[in-house]
């Protein structure tokens, strides 16, 4: 793992931001040091109610196929492989979180220590995505304005007040963005298109964590442990706009006369 993966800018020496990437940190380090295999899943978990994702995780899924999907979509047209490539681990890292979310919403608030099991995927993700930073590219601007942003997918471990950490790490990000909007002003409206849906992810992000965790993430208290859980299956998130399911399979061949 990239050991700069959370590394605080220059710029962000703010405590809670500090706190946030130490806590992160150390549950990365824990789960990668730990000795022996992985544990098998826990066969004989106690069931979770139901496969229907909760409303939370419905608008988290929307979120997905809007905002997410849509700087994917735009960081393919502009002819930079690499953003592309950024924008796509970009994507893992949410997919990953709303695994996260539809834990959360089936399970009861874990300890400190379980915890770590619970944001491991993401915190590997924000590392992923950060790693993908070359200054000698000519996107550098796209490449670093997101390394910048995605900590704040680091949102489900500040209490009380999470949204407005979101708003912090993009206030990062944006430094760099800006430059990309000045660079191609009108000039190349594609890479004008992408810039702006970069920023429209972590907007729609906290308005998000706003809605549905206004004082920290909202566990089920009926749930079941986090011990205990294990991932339903799930129906997959809604494509994106423009998307549909594949045609259905041609007839069989008439039988012989």
């Amino acid at each position: 793992r990239d050991p700069q993966a959370f590394t605080a800018p220059p710029e962000m020496a703010d405590d809670k931001f500090n706190q946030l990437i130490k806590r992160l940190e150390a549950v990365t380090v824990r789960l990668e040091t730990m000795d022996g295999p992985a544990q098998p899943p826990v066969v004989a978990a106690a069931l979770v109610e139901d496969d229907v994702p909760s409303p939370m995780v419905q608008a988290y899924d929307d979120f997905l196929a809007s905002e997410v999907s849509a700087y994917v979509g735009l960081a393919g047209k502009i002819g930079a492989a690499d953003v592309l490539a950024q924008a796509e681990v970009l994507k893992q890292a949410f997919d990953a979180q709303r695994a996260m979310l539809v834990q959360v919403s089936k399970c009861k608030k874990p300890s400190g220590a379980e915890m770590g099991d619970v944001v491991k995927a993401t915190a590997e993700k924000i590392g992923e995505v950060q790693a993908k930073v070359d200054r000698r590219s000519a996107s550098f601007n796209y490449l670093q304005a997101v390394s910048e942003a995605v900590p704040a997918l680091g949102w489900v471990m500040i209490e009380k007040t999470p949204a407005p950490h979101v708003n912090e790490m993009w206030n990062c990000g944006a430094y760099n963005q800006t430059k990309i909007l000045q660079q191609f002003k009108g000039k190349d409206e594609a890479q004008i298109s992408c810039a702006k849906a970069m920023k429209e992810i972590f907007v729609a992000l906290e308005k998000f964590v706003k809605e549905n965790h206004r004082t920290g993430l909202e566990w089920n208290p009926k749930g079941v442990a986090v011990a205990e859980y294990k991932g339903a299956a799930l129906p997959p998130p809604p494509l994106a706009v423009g998307g549909g399911p594949p045609p259905p399979p041609p007839p069989p061949p008439p039988p012989p006369p």
